[in-house]
């Protein structure tokens, strides 16, 4: 758990506070230091891996969007930093921050931080982020110590997004809501199910149809673009479902008035699954006009309209599987990409007309299903052998 238990951490500060009568204050940078402060090496070192070698906040590090829950405490900018050479930068934001960072070398690089200095924790008694000082080195070095970073290599959670929102309050007292990719990386920073909002409904849905597909999926990354020219990049789709979240709860108030306000920036280039060389392949797009014209040519799916055992976020099948028409005729389909083609093709080859047209395919038992145990934290599979089976299992975990 990366956030830490204010209440403890308040108690190790008390320890120090006679100290700060003894300490002297002075503006005057220190001279002939030779040795690096180990406790911001320390944190510079653990809030660098929050982000890539470009910069970029890596997602499977900040989970949440909120510095103080993903990383334990977020700096209070502008702040003051002494330099190898003997000069002092002040820095306004963690972007700033982060860039000073990747771009030192040996000859120039942070080694000390002015105290004192404001950062932002989270409260677990309050539900709520609070500001503290850090007025020297043993409260930083404690303040360290509480955020347990060494035991987070141990908490690996699983990539499957299944959103679960929790509400805590901000600085200003304000509820916010934090949308988590799923119930693991939530458990991280302490959130139970007890914490878990009922309607963590996805905005996700929403918006433009171009991110949410069975025909391509977008390369990363992406740039998307506001109305007023604000640009954004985006790294990867549980990025993207984090930031098109984030907007909705930060910019509508009612959702029915309310559009996600960014367009792609092109050239965009897709990956899609190319049927005369049986692999994935990529090819760039360079104007709305053309992913129209791509979208009407390849991507008219009827794969919705069939069977929802194939289409939901239970469990996944486990291929080959074998379907089995009314005359008994019987196909075997060797994975989900081959299901959707197939199921595309029988469409565009048996149906003129959609509304009167049903896929004529029932799924052979036994089956077999992969679903995430909870329990024992892993994927774990189970043989299904007849569809009242099946619906006994829909009916029990699948809600």
């Amino acid at each position: 758990m990366k956030s830490i238990k204010l209440k403890a951490f308040l108690l190790i500060l008390a320890a120090f506070t006679l100290t700060l009568f003894t300490c002297e204050n002075t503006d005057e940078m220190p001279q002939d230091q030779d040795t690096d402060n180990t406790f911001l090496m320390r944190s510079m070192s653990e809030l660098m891996g929050q982000f890539n070698d470009n910069g970029d906040s890596d997602d499977t590090q900040n989970p949440s969007g909120n510095m103080v829950m993903d990383f334990c405490f977020e700096f209070v900018f502008p702040i003051d930093f002494y330099l190898s050479n003997n000069t002092i930068t002040t820095i306004n934001s963690i972007e700033e921050l982060v860039e000073v960072l990747i771009n030192s070398d040996d000859d120039l690089y942070i080694n000390d931080i002015s105290y004192p200095f404001d950062v932002l924790v989270f409260n677990d008694d309050t539900n709520s982020i609070e500001s503290l000082t850090i007025q020297n080195d043993e409260v930083f070095a404690s303040l360290l110590d509480a955020c347990a970073f060494d035991q987070d290599d141990d908490n690996v959670c699983y990539e499957i997004y299944d959103p679960v929102c929790v509400e805590i309050n901000n600085i200003y007292n304000e509820t916010i809501i934090l949308v988590y990719p799923n119930d693991c990386y939530a458990g991280l920073d302490g959130f139970s199910e007890e914490d878990f909002l009922d309607d963590c409904a996805s905005n996700y849905d929403d918006h433009d149809g171009l991110f949410d597909n069975d025909c391509f999926d977008l390369v990363y990354p992406i740039v998307l673009v506001n109305s007023n020219g604000d640009t954004v990049t985006i790294n990867s789709e549980e990025a993207l479902l984090q930031y098109i979240e984030e907007w909705y709860a930060e910019n509508c108030n009612n959702l029915d008035d309310c559009t996600f306000d960014f367009d792609v920036a092109f050239p965009i280039t897709v990956e899609y699954y190319s049927e005369n060389n049986q692999q994935f392949q990529t090819i760039e797009i360079s104007s709305e006009e053309e992913l129209e014209s791509y979208v009407e040519e390849y991507c008219a799916s009827n794969y919705d309209d069939h069977d929802g055992l194939f289409d939901n976020d239970c469990f996944d099948l486990v291929y080959p599987i074998v379907l089995v028409n009314s005359n008994g005729d019987t196909v075997t389909i060797n994975s989900e990409e081959a299901l959707s083609q197939y199921v595309e093709q029988w469409y565009a080859d048996n149906c003129d007309n959609l509304d009167d047209c049903t896929f004529d395919f029932d799924i052979v038992f036994p089956i077999t299903v992969e679903y995430y145990s909870e329990n024992n934290q892993q994927f774990q599979t189970i043989e299904i052998s007849s569809e009242e089976e099946l619906e006994s299992y829909l009916e029990d975990y699948c809600d």
